[in-house]
């Protein structure tokens, strides 16, 4: 069998957890000697950030910058989301105070709406709260 270095790629994490058999360290630490983008590869591995792991064979000319152009537009969506989940929270509570004292439109005049608000707020909470887990990779 021939060992090509998509095999090393996924063998890579085994090695450096130290679970691999000692064919499978052989033949990992032969292609080590010779690569140095797999050795950075696998002091990203055994470093404490897991967001420093990148394989090197999914790196392209333009990969930063496609990265930088997602994690943009993950942020502009984080921010529209959370003005619409206030919005869409907040709206039911419109009132006024009057010579009866405070009253609330929304819920007194509309509570089916009321409630659609409420359910299209949770909707966006839950989208913000995905859109903030997407973006916890990147550090933001």
């Amino acid at each position: 069998m021939n060992v090509t270095r998509a095999m090393i790629d996924d063998l890579l994490p085994l090695y450096a957890s130290g679970e691999a058999s000692a064919d499978t360290r052989a033949a990992v630490e032969s292609f080590l000697r010779e690569d140095e983008a797999l050795r950075r590869q696998l002091a990203a591995l055994q470093s404490e950030d897991p967001g420093a792991i990148v394989p090197v064979h999914t790196m392209g000319p333009d990969t930063e910058r496609r990265t930088l152009a997602r994690t943009q537009v993950l942020i502009r969506r984080r921010t529209w989301q959370l003005a619409v989940a206030i919005l869409l929270t907040a709206l039911p509570f419109s009132f006024v105070f009057g010579d009866n004292g405070l009253r609330f439109f929304f819920l007194r005049d509309a509570p089916v709406a009321a409630g659609a608000c409420f359910a299209g707020a949770a909707a966006f909470w839950a989208l913000l709260a995905m859109t903030v887990r997407r973006l916890r990779v990147t550090g933001l």
